[in-house]
């Protein structure tokens, strides 16, 4: 039977999140925007549109992730809330590449957006106007609806609801942190490299410090597929897997910022 959430439901999700957040990670900023905000809510059928901010720099530790997962999963508490929440980072959100918002889009939502608990981070994001569609592709792959660090945040809220989907959405998010040096690549040297292997080589070459282990573990695992969803029985063993991997994505994303300050002319509208 499909729960429609109440009023209520709204209001105590709202409430216990802010308040768990405000105790236990008080350095994240909790915004909310659209309707949840401006009073035209339709209780049973509306999404709650947010996001998180963390200043834990755009390499976050797994635990705080972790911890984060379970309080998002505690509210919610299986009231039938659907979320539309990004989870970012200041330093994502002040480059602005990796942000998944466009200029107009940030504007509003700096004009709109409710900050509920931590501190206001909102005011320091610089949305851009994609020139490539490759950024903007790596940049949903990272920090959109459907991204990688989204589904960090919603997981255990995808495992209480069906295992399936879990298991799913992992193999989601895995397929996306393989792919992703070549989008960075393509993005530095306009170069297209078909093969995971040879840009993963590549990749390592034009950021040199940072550690792609992670990349060769998930394309092992994806060519033993047998091996691969052995592991994902294991609720720890697929979630090790997933925060790893998400480790990896950060970790190019803040290397590539580092190595190239400078907006090139490939990356954003002038």
């Amino acid at each position: 039977m499909i729960k429609i959430p109440t009023k209520q439901d709204y209001t105590r999700f709202m409430k216990e999140f802010t308040n768990e957040l405000s105790e236990q990670l008080p350095n994240i900023c909790f915004y909310t925007y659209g309707s949840i905000n401006n009073g035209t809510c339709d209780y049973g059928r509306s999404d709650i549109d947010g996001g998180l901010i963390l200043d834990s720099g755009i390499v976050t530790p797994k635990n705080k992730i972790l911890e984060l997962s379970k309080l998002f999963s505690k509210a919610l508490n299986n009231r039938g809330i659907e979320t539309q929440f990004n989870l970012l980072d200041r330093e994502t959100c002040r480059d602005g590449r990796f942000l998944s918002y466009t200029e107009d889009y940030t504007a509003w939502l700096k004009d709109v957006g409710k900050v509920h608990c931590g501190p206001s981070y909102l005011k320091e994001m610089n949305g851009r106007d994609f020139k490539s569609g490759v950024l903007h592709s790596a940049s949903f792959n990272f920090s959109g609806p459907k991204s990688v660090r989204n589904t960090a945040l919603k997981s255990l809220v995808y495992l209480n609801e069906d295992k399936d989907k879990f298991v799913e959405k992992i193999l989601s998010a895995l397929d996306k942190v393989v792919k992703f040096p070549k989008k960075l690549i393509w993005l530095k040297e306009e170069k297209i490299i078909p093969s995971r292997t040879e840009a993963k080589k590549r990749l390592e070459k034009i950021l040199e410090d940072v550690d792609l282990t992670m990349i060769d573990r998930i394309d092992k695992l994806f060519k033993k597929p047998k091996q691969l969803y052995s592991k994902l029985e294991s609720v720890t063993d697929s979630l090790d897997l997933l925060l790893d991997s998400l480790g990896c994505m950060e970790a190019m994303v803040e290397s590539y910022i580092k190595h190239f300050p400078k907006i090139s002319e490939r990356e954003l509208k002038e």
